[in-house]
């Protein structure tokens, strides 16, 4: 089946365009999520005939700086939280496709939903505080923020009991223990999670995602069909969907939700 894939995928292609090489700024290291995005989407178009470069970064600010200075054609996975850091808010010359979308989910295995006299939450330590402190006013209760260095120490934390509760993303999710997240933001449920809108109305957050996209430089609109066909490949589609995350469905206002994400996640206009 993934042969006949490509093999449509190839017809939709000119003969030109598949001589193309394609440039991909690698924008983090091993093993992350950056690294994992930047390997499928090399592997996907080298199975679609194209010659691939890599362009190794190996960080977010070296990775920022080779994009804005590049005068080559590249691409290069991007995420909306990371505009935080390295603002490379995208433009409509520069946004090529959405690619999917990762909620966040609330957990706690030690009490009913937000029931705690006092909620001490777990998070990200790059997560801004604007999130907690909504989340107090529309609670109506003290809630305490309590930074981890990474998502690693934030999940073992958790199940160590060191923290009532934790807000982390969607992908996240396996490694928790069953049944222990109660809401998660997005406007459906999503593996029997309860949409945050429904447990609680008033919290300016209740829609906060990750959005993760493809930037593009110096290449035309083609490109974008070109990687939405790749995010669309067996094996890049089931990576998405092994992480929970929610995968795009290519639609026109994503260009406008992504730079609307960055702005949730702490960035100023």
């Amino acid at each position: 089946m993934k042969k006949i894939y490509y093999l449509m995928l190839m017809l939709m292609f000119s003969v030109s365009a598949l001589a193309d090489t394609i440039n991909i700024i690698v924008s983090g290291k091993a093993g992350g999520t950056f690294h994992t995005r930047s390997m499928l989407m090399h592997d996907t178009l080298v199975d679609m005939g194209y010659e691939v470069n890599l362009i190794n970064a190996g960080n977010l600010s070296k990775a920022a700086q080779l994009f804005r200075t590049s005068k080559d054609p590249v691409i290069m996975p991007w995420i909306d939280s990371a505009n935080i850091k390295e603002n490379l808010q995208p433009t409509k010359s520069t946004f090529g496709v959405l690619e999917y979308t990762a909620p966040v989910v609330f957990c706690t295995t030690k009490y009913n939903q937000f029931e705690a006299p006092k909620i001490k939450i777990g998070h990200s330590a790059s997560w801004p505080i604007d999130i907690f402190i909504s989340l107090e006013e529309s609670l109506g209760k003290e809630v305490q923020p309590i930074p981890y260095r990474n998502s690693g120490d934030l999940v073992l934390g958790f199940i160590s009991g060191e923290i009532d509760y934790i807000a982390i993303s969607m992908s996240k999710l396996k490694k928790l223990p069953q049944g222990s997240c109660f809401a998660v933001t997005d406007d459906f449920g999503i593996q029997n999670i309860t949409p945050m809108k429904h447990v609680l109305e008033n919290y300016e957050y209740k829609n906060i995602q990750q959005h993760a996209y493809w930037l593009t430089k110096n290449y035309d609109q083609s490109i974008r069909l070109l990687l939405s066909s790749a995010i669309l490949s067996p094996d890049y589609k089931n990576w998405i969907i092994s992480k929970s995350f929610i995968i795009s469905s290519f639609d026109f206002n994503d260009l406008e939700r992504s730079q609307q994400g960055a702005v949730s996640w702490g960035l100023y206009n």
